[in-house]
């Protein structure tokens, strides 16, 4: 049974951060992921990431940008935390090697983001997330952490009111194994796969978070589900709003710009624009992005990845015609409830990155900030794992440990596969969430989405796989991952029915307008045993000294 301090799970961004953090301080530490970190959703982060390098700016600056989009839902202890810490990630990143752009002086180059007041995003190019993640996973190599790609999590080893490790199946035997560790640090994403029209790759499908609900522990915020204004047409692509504040002009179909240019424009006000423009279009409707006013050379030199996509995807040149975008979901802000140093309320189990909450969002996230968060609490989540599995005393336990999740699997392979399959189920699951769980939501469809909800986990219980293979098989994986997206999916409704008002990317058009005196607050949904609880708790805005 391999055996270490901390064990991540997750090779994204947050994973690869963590491990690093963990292995400075002396510690045994392994990462395990579903897929190989270079292939994780966070290298399809294109714009850049916030930090306050420049002399005009500042952490309080940024601070207060980051609180003005949040919508009143940000936690300012963990806002501070992070505003004056992405500064010294962003820089140690520089260190490392990551090849930003720089200016004709040779420092990082600073571009603005929508919804910031000054040019505080480092990029490269329009491939930012790709650098970051190359960049973490060489130091991984150096380092020589131990990694094991393509291990799929099925279940936290809880003993005695404490994490002590995982059950893992590895995907290219089929194999369960057990792993032990008095730390285990949750970092798999996002949970995005929950929509079909979304710009999330294969593999964000909310693992981390329904093991941590399965453990009884609370996710919060999980009805803020941020959509991104220029995903493509008929793709989960999307172009970075960088395009917007360079220049580039977002038009209805008869070429008339909908928004004037460099406006104080967040993503959740973009998005509401936008599909007031489009209102009884249906899947048809979109709006068109011009990026001629920037000319060749810019997009050539800036936007180099979204020329070739948009050519190749689309079939759009886009220095010589406008690109159809319109709205697609694009991440939860919510997530597992943790402290500042990822710890949650089960001891030995921490998370940080997508699948965690700690309220710096809030209720709609600045451009610009999610990838550096991953980097800024990935590191402090790796320190505290380490510095909890030092201090814990070592557990035994057999191998007989893996027995029940075998028979879990020898079980699903005994049912008889029928018309009904774990394809069909997530397709329905997708497209209930589109049509009712979408950019605006009411009271009726989201009491619908739970009543169809209930019939599809119903519906789960007696799904049968056509394939028995052990090597690579999908459909087996794919069933534990909508194990995983029907938690997520659940959580997100109840939130989402309880939090009666619209705010920030939360919008209800039977409640349109924000409500202070009662909703000021965050939701909290657990898993109890006669089912979901939802509870609620006051935004905490008072510095801690």
């Amino acid at each position: 049974m391999p055996e270490y301090e901390v064990l991540v799970v997750g090779g994204g961004v947050a994973g690869l951060r963590a491990a690093l953090a963990a292995h400075e301080t002396g510690v045994r530490v392994a990462l395990l992921s579903k897929t190989h970190p270079v292939r994780s959703h966070d290298s399809a982060s294109p714009g850049g990431f916030n930090a306050a390098l420049s002399p005009e700016d500042s952490a309080e600056h940024h601070a207060q940008d980051s609180a003005d989009a949040g919508a009143g839902l940000c936690e300012v202890n963990a806002l501070k935390a992070f505003c004056e810490e992405a500064a010294q990630e962003a820089l140690c990143l520089d260190h490392l090697g990551a090849p930003f752009n720089r200016t004709s002086e040779g420092m990082l180059a600073l571009r603005r983001l929508n919804g910031s007041r000054a040019p505080r995003a480092v990029f490269a190019a329009d491939f930012t997330g790709h650098v970051v993640l190359h960049t973490l996973y060489e130091q991984l190599l150096k380092a020589q952490i131990p990694t094991y790609d393509e291990w799929l999590v099925t279940s936290l080893i809880v003993d005695q009111g404490q994490c002590q490790g995982v059950v893992a199946l590895e995907l290219r035997t089929g194999k369960l194994e057990a792993f032990a560790a008095p730390a285990v640090l949750l970092a798999t994403g996002g949970a995005g796969r929950l929509y079909q029209r979304s710009t999330a790759s294969r593999s964000c499908t909310g693992d981390g978070m329904s093991l941590a609900y399965r453990a009884g522990l609370r996710l919060v915020d999980m009805e803020m589900v941020q959509y991104h204004p220029l995903g493509f047409r008929a793709h989960r692509a999307f172009a970075s709003e960088a395009t917007l504040t360079e220049g580039a002009l977002l038009c209805d179909t008869a070429g008339q710009p909908v928004l004037p240019p460099n406006g104080p424009f967040t993503r959740d006000s973009f998005c509401r624009v936008m599909a007031e423009t489009n209102r009884g279009q249906g899947d048809a409707g979109c709006l068109l992005l011009d990026l001629r006013p920037l000319g060749k050379d810019v997009i050539a030199s800036h936007f180099q990845y979204l020329h070739r996509i948009a050519r190749d995807l689309a079939g759009v040149e886009i220095d010589h015609d406008p690109l159809p975008v319109r709205p697609l979901a694009h991440r939860l802000l919510g997530g597992v409830e943790t402290t500042l140093d990822g710890s949650t309320a089960l001891p030995g189990l921490f998370a940080a990155g997508e699948c965690a909450w700690l309220g710096v969002h809030g209720a709609n996230a600045l451009a610009g900030n999610t990838l550096i968060t991953s980097v800024v609490f990935g590191r402090r989540a790796g320190a505290a794992a380490a510095a909890y599995a030092q201090a814990a005393r070592p557990t035994l336990w057999p191998e007989s440990i893996v027995k029940d999740p075998q028979a879990c699997v020898d079980a699903i392979f005994s049912r008889q596969a029928g018309e009904l399959t774990v394809a069909r189920i997530s397709h329905e699951l997708a497209a209930l969430m589109d049509e009712h769980v979408g950019l605006v939501r009411d009271g009726g469809g989201l009491a619908a989405a739970a009543e169809r909800l209930t019939a599809l986990k119903e519906r789960y219980a007696r799904v049968g796989l056509r394939h028995h293979g052990k090597i690579y098989n999908a459909e087996l994986v794919a069933f534990f991952e909508l194990a995983s997206l029907l938690d997520v999916a659940e959580a997100v409704i109840m939130a989402a029915q309880a939090r009666k008002e619209s705010r920030g990317v939360h919008q209800r058009s039977d409640f349109p307008l924000p409500n202070d005196k009662e909703w000021r607050q965050h939701t909290l949904v657990s898993h109890g045993v006669n089912g979901p609880i939802v509870e609620t708790r006051p935004v905490n805005s008072h510095l801690s000294p």
